[in-house]
């Protein structure tokens, strides 16, 4: 897994983290998935979130395989969509 060293485009406002995935689907774009994970003593599934332009919205997806055998080169998690999330779903009325 590669790790970045720097974070473009993060900010912190109060206790929530906001990212912006910028043109997550222009060739060469560098990341076009987020996934969120949790450390507590609370176990819970990471999500992996990405933008379904054919869709207009938000994909949200869960794994559904956590361990590998040894001689398993493939390490697939088996990532299946769980919700979706349309884009500007809420957005009120401006009359």
């Amino acid at each position: 897994m590669e790790k970045l060293h720097e974070l473009e485009q993060a900010s912190l406002c109060g206790k929530e983290l906001h990212i912006d995935l910028w043109y997550p689907d222009v060739p060469g774009s560098k990341v076009n998935k987020l996934v969120l994970g949790l450390v507590d003593v609370r176990a819970a599934d990471d999500i992996r979130i990405s933008y379904d332009k054919k869709r207009n919205g938000w994909k949200i997806e869960q794994a559904s395989i956590f361990q590998w055998d040894g001689d398993d080169d493939s390490c697939d998690p088996d990532w299946q969509e769980v919700a979706f999330i349309q884009a500007w779903a809420r957005e009120r009325d401006k009359r």
